[in-house]
Formats: structure tokens, C-alpha cells, sequence
């Protein structure tokens, strides 16, 4: 089994290398955590305005065992960036028998 947790940020300009860091901070503060794999901050340049964080885990039970808080959706703004954040909730597919 395989679990990813995914947000996607859309930083301002002035806010992008901050949350960068903070993101590359979580994934060491992270690991050494049970059933933590790897984690960090992602961009596609199509669209740079647009930061994806990555964490993948053996399993969801991992990734909620290990104290990792996650906010609840919200259409609120965070500060420094431009609108909501997406976030994901990933179990590996497979074939439905």
C-alpha cells in the first residue's frame, strides 16, 4: 500500500523562496518518522505560480499516526499567498476485482 498527501500553494511572488524553505524543513523534521518515505516542494513550469508539496508514506494509517497536523479545507486566504490551498488525500489505485 501507498499514500501521498498533496497541497498545492499559489504564493505570492515575495512569499514563494519562504515557503519553499518552510517546506524543505517540514521534510527533515519529518523523517525518521514511521512509515515516512519522502517529502517536498514540487513546481511545474507551466504553471511556477503554483508550489506542490509532497509527502509520500507506506500507508495512510502511517501518515495519520504520525501526528502530522492537517488544517481543514477552507476558502480562506493563508497569509502570503494568492488563494485557497488545494489539498489531497492519496491511496495508490488499483484494479477493482
Amino acid at each position: 500500500m501507498s499514500f501521498v498527501f498533496m497541497v498545492f500553494h499559489y504564493p505570492a511572488a515575495d512569499h514563494r523562496d519562504e515557503l519553499i524553505r518552510g517546506m524543505t524543513e517540514m521534510a527533515a523534521h519529518m523523517s525518521g518518522r514511521a512509515g515516512f518515505i519522502d517529502a517536498g516542494p514540487w513546481w511545474d513550469d507551466r504553471r511556477p505560480e503554483r508550489i506542490v508539496g509532497l509527502s509520500r508514506w507506506e500507508s495512510r494509517e502511517a501518515f495519520l499516526a504520525s501526528g502530522v497536523t492537517v488544517a481543514p479545507d477552507s476558502d480562506e486566504v493563508p497569509q502570503g499567498e494568492l488563494r485557497p490551498r488545494e489539498r489531497f488525500f492519496l491511496d495508490r489505485a488499483e484494479p477493482r476485482r
